[in-house]
């Protein structure tokens, strides 16, 4: 992958495809806010347009994301500039240091050496899930229920607010929430493109507690909500760099099936990258 590429969106490099099943190994509950109908359940689940269950994008990505920050947190906690910001340090970035950087008169009419600047100065994170200043390298479609085994089965759990101080249920805070049950199939798929090595290591690292089945995503996780598992997972990567490979992406028909090979370089990318973060910025 040429320099060039790594910093610019205006040119298509390569083009990662992950499909797969999305099975709720135990009650899932996705919240829409509290209803406000006369009857009805006082917490329903997010629902689509026709009524049937859905986790948005943004959920499954922001628990990839968090996930990944929470783990690189460990390696870089000690150091100036942590390789995961919090939204806090994010915005405090942008405004001390990356704002500044696009008025510098010899940055101002540069896109590709701003975008170098830019580049050199975020982090791992930023870099791959996106932050104010740099667009994402990953795209997480909303995952919709399987309609040929969903018959609108939802469930009801009764919940009640605990007072602190006496460790019992607190008077006038009885209420009910609306999951949906275990068992229950929605498609998955997420798309990363121009990645570097590093960036798709991360990506395969953040997936696999997924198609283990130890990832939570959705509300009431410290009751047990929220397991969910990756099956059938379809790994495609296409290398654009002919009329073929151009077309065939357009055609839905380009991609090779990643091997363990590619795999574990792209792992072991991520863990150089992880140890030492300035050598994948200053190329």
């Amino acid at each position: 992958m040429s320099s060039e590429s790594i910093y610019s969106f205006a040119t298509l490099r390569n083009h990662l495809r992950i499909s797969a099943t999305l099975v709720a190994r135990t009650a899932l509950r996705i919240g829409s806010g509290r209803s406000s109908d006369v009857i009805g359940t006082d917490l329903p689940v997010l629902r689509d347009a026709r009524g049937y269950p859905l986790i948005p994008g943004a959920s499954i990505k922001g628990a990839l994301r968090t996930r990944m920050e929470a783990l690189i947190r460990v390696v870089h906690e000690n150091e100036d500039e942590n390789e995961a910001r919090d939204l806090l340090a994010l915005e405090k970035w942008q405004t001390d240091e990356i704002m500044p950087l696009k008025e510098r008169p010899d940055l101002k009419n540069d896109d590709l050496k701003l975008s170098r600047e830019i580049w050199k100065r975020s982090t791992l994170i930023d870099l791959t899930f996106g932050a104010q200043w740099t667009a994402s390298r990953v795209f997480v479609r909303d995952a919709l229920v399987d309609k040929q085994i969903w018959f609108g089965q939802y469930e009801v759990r009764n919940g009640v607010g605990i007072d602190r101080d006496t460790e019992t249920a607190s008077d006038g805070l009885l209420y009910n929430y609306e999951v949906v049950p275990a068992g229950t199939r929605f498609g998955f798929e997420l798309v990363a493109e121009n990645m570097a090595d590093w960036q798709l290591g991360m990506i395969l690292l953040a997936l696999a507690p997924w198609e283990r089945g130890e990832a939570q995503i959705g509300g009431f996780r410290s009751r047990g909500l929220g397991y969910v598992q990756l099956e059938d997972c379809s790994y495609r990567f296409t290398t654009i760099t002919n009329t073929d490979d151009v077309i065939g992406l357009l055609a839905g028909t380009s991609g090779e099936t990643i091997s363990p090979t590619q795999r574990d370089t792209w792992i072991g990318a991520f863990k150089a990258a992880l140890a030492k973060p300035s050598s994948v910025k200053e190329k």
